[in-house]
């Protein structure tokens, strides 16, 4: 089915860096990108998959999806593999490329356009807190991190910052006719670990 018939195209965005993290829809217009549709959160900790849902709920929608933009973390260990997982998942079913963006780059610029000014610290369990600032990011003690951005505040422009965080991606696919013919392409995610997971295990060379 060409485009024409099958509808205006759509690129999904998500992310789990950072609280309940976000999923999108970023409506794609001819040459230019359109308007973004965010599913937001029908109950606390409504997984990825749930809401993605919401915005691709039958085949015909979901058959107009041309791409996946996923945010690789650094940020919540259990959001970045959710987002990571869904958007691995939803390419390789349909067959269309995945693109990948630092979650932290995409934070900064969210903030910015939020209003604020860095740091951002997000809570990563009881005890640690990643701090990400213009400069990168990094592992702090919770007791030592200093006062963030107003998290709620920032999620709000997060797709928009993804998408513009990927844009340089984003117009060389385009320029594809929306066609990943990299070798590999869509079958790994790179998540980012600002350090080793809690528990985790380092392997010397085997």
């Amino acid at each position: 089915m060409d485009s024409a018939a099958r509808g205006p195209l759509m690129l999904l965005v998500v992310d789990g860096s950072v609280g309940e993290g976000c999923v999108a829809v970023l409506w794609l217009d001819g040459a230019s990108a359109g308007r973004l549709e965010s599913a937001a959160a029908t109950t606390p900790q409504q997984p990825l998959v749930a809401r993605a849902a919401t915005l691709l709920p039958d085949e015909a929608s979901r058959s107009r999806l041309v791409a996946v933009l996923t945010g690789v973390g650094p940020g919540s260990y259990t959001g970045v593999r959710a987002a990571a997982s869904l958007a691995l998942g939803v390419a390789s079913a349909l067959d269309i490329p995945l693109l990948q963006v630092a979650s932290d780059r995409a934070l900064v610029l969210a903030c910015a356009a939020s209003g604020q000014s860095t740091p951002i610290v997000l809570p990563l369990g009881t005890r640690e807190a990643l701090v990400v600032d213009e400069e990168g990011s990094r592992i702090a003690d919770r007791s030592d991190a200093p006062s963030g951005a107003d998290l709620e505040r920032l999620v709000a422009h997060l797709p928009a910052a993804l998408v513009r965080a990927a844009a340089d991606s984003i117009d060389a696919l385009r320029s594809r006719g929306w066609r990943d013919d990299r070798r590999g392409a869509v079958r790994e995610v790179a998540i980012r670990y600002p350090a080793a997971p809690r528990g985790a295990v380092e392997r010397g060379p085997s």
